[in-house]
């Protein structure tokens, strides 16, 4: 039990940036097939038509949050006009001009437009964070064994 107990005791940090790097990389996957989805998509200018009160503004001692509004712009494709809901946020006013990609094929599908930089990002710190907590783990397995060796040397009077 006591070789279990000190397992867990020295691969702590090993593990915690082991799962933290699976975490991200899952993460960037998921981020890249939203961005992958969307790739397609047209770019185009819109107008803010409509916020409604999504959450109130507050303060919960330490930090305050701005009012959220589910905000709807109003564009047009093709010589038709859409109004969409575009989204969650704070900040839009209505007139307020803003870009958004469309679904060329449907153009009632808005997403806001996204490049790949932040899935990548995602990647690359978790295959760092991965890659940082499987090295701590054999070190930490490497350093457990080479105590045992000395431990034994010991009892053996070297």
């Amino acid at each position: 039990m006591n070789d279990v107990f000190t397992f867990f005791r020295e691969t702590g940090t090993g593990r915690f940036f082991t799962i933290l790097g699976i975490i991200l990389l899952v993460f960037s996957f998921f981020l890249y097939v939203g961005v992958n989805n969307t790739k397609n998509y047209i770019k185009t200018e819109a107008i803010v038509s409509k916020t409604e009160l999504y959450e109130d503004a507050y303060y919960d001692g330490d930090t305050h949050y701005d009012a959220t509004y589910t905000v709807y712009v109003k564009y047009t494709v093709d010589g038709q006009e859409y109004n969409e809901e575009y989204g969650v946020f704070s900040g839009y006013k209505e007139g307020d001009k803003v870009t958004i990609s469309y679904n060329p094929s449907n153009p009632s599908e808005i997403a806001q437009p996204n490049g790949f930089a932040l899935p990548i990002v995602f990647f690359i710190v978790g295959v760092i964070s991965l890659a940082g907590g499987v090295i701590s783990i054999v070190k930490a397995v490497k350093k457990q064994k080479m105590l045992k060796e000395q431990e034994k040397g010991w009892a053996n009077g070297n």
